[in-house]
């Protein structure tokens, strides 16, 4: 806008306007205004703070915007093409107008309530004049945004609409159906990241079971395969062993000394109490009793407790165990183990013992 002094020249015709003040009116007000606004929320540390990292696969998004609006429509379609499984939680508030400022707050404060347990919230809004974005400006909405306990993707107008709310929000997109991208991850991508993975873990497996297999057939030729049987009778040898020294210290024994120990404690103290003629011998023999009683329970189940812990060893050098699982020991005529296929040659007469019986078979080729 300028301002001056008019001169009419009558003899010529013309008109002079004498300029004596110019000031920027209408968009150029608004953009001082703007940074004017700017300056002031950066100095409260608005568009400092550290800004939060957006969920990885959030299960509910909540989206501030028109009801009917582009935008609205925009961030839906995204996100069902996007990941249709997430929920979508809508809170309306006015795009423009004098209303705008104070209904977004408000949405703002309700989508972000834990009771609907929301993970990220998108500030939405289609493009338009700097006047029609001027509400998404207020300081009031700014100090919302930056307060939100939840992650702020902010989507206001197009790519070079840039308001105070995309600088106070922990990311900013320059549309709303970005701003829907931001929020919500590929399924499609996904699907095939994981289908990667699925086949790359299958060839790391099928690597690793040929591995293995080349070890076993390297065992299985060496000399230690064949000494087998020998190693086999040693420990059934030193099974025996331990069985017969189990059974020798076997708890149930030192039980039955114990028991019998208790009771004649017991008969002893029944006798002390009923000579005691002392009036101060009686409290003894109280305390005594109670204190014999416990420790005769206590020595019992510490014993019992080992009596357990040794039949799970004895019960662990079973050499019937592999037989109650499924295997079968194969021995030939002389009764020895057969652990080898080369030892048994066509014909060759063989037994088969089970868990829980024996039987006589033929090799064949």
């Amino acid at each position: 806008m300028v301002g001056g002094n008019l001169d009419l020249y009558v003899v010529g015709g013309s008109l002079t306007l004498i300029v004596t003040h110019c000031e920027l009116a209408g968009v150029g007000d608004l953009q001082q205004r703007l940074r004017e606004l700017e300056a002031q929320l950066r100095a409260e540390g608005l568009f400092d703070r550290p800004k939060r990292p957006l969920p990885k696969f959030p299960q509910r998004l909540g989206v501030v915007a028109a009801l009917g609006g582009a935008a609205l429509r925009d961030v839906l379609e995204v996100t069902g093409r996007r990941a249709p499984g997430i929920h979508i939680l809508v809170a309306p508030a006015s795009a423009q107008g004098e209303r705008s400022p104070e209904e977004n707050i408000r949405a703002l404060e309700w989508v972000s309530d834990p009771i609907f347990g929301c993970d990220a919230v998108l500030l939405v809004r289609g493009g338009g004049s700097l006047e029609d974005l001027w509400g998404f400006n207020d300081p009031a909405l700014v100090r919302a945004v930056a307060a939100c306990p939840l992650p702020i993707i902010t989507g206001v107008g197009h790519e070079i609409d840039t308001t105070l709310v995309d600088l106070a929000a922990d990311r900013r997109a320059a549309t709303p159906s970005q701003a829907a991208e931001l929020a919500t991850p590929d399924l499609a991508q996904l699907k095939a990241e994981l289908r990667r993975r699925v086949e790359a873990l299958s060839d790391r497996m099928q690597w690793r079971m040929r591995g293995l297999e080349s070890t076993l057939n390297l065992l299985v030729d060496s000399a230690g395969m064949r000494a087998l049987p020998e190693r086999l009778a040693r420990l059934r040898g030193r099974h025996d062993t331990l069985m017969a020294r189990l059974q020798g210290a076997h708890p149930a024994r030192r039980l039955d000394l114990s028991a019998q120990r208790f009771v004649h404690l017991r008969a002893r103290l029944l006798r002390a109490s009923a000579t005691a003629t002392g009036e101060p011998d009686q409290p003894r023999l109280l305390m005594a009793q109670r204190r014999l009683l416990p420790a005769a329970e206590k020595r019992l189940a510490s014993a019992g407790q080992r009596l357990a812990l040794l039949g799970a060893k004895l019960e662990g050098l079973d050499p019937k165990g592999p037989l109650a699982r499924g295997f079968v020991l194969v021995k030939d005529a002389d009764g020895q183990p057969l652990t080898s296929a080369a030892k048994a040659p066509e014909g060759a007469a063989v037994s088969l013992q089970w868990l829980d019986g024996e039987r006589k078979a033929r090799i064949e080729s």
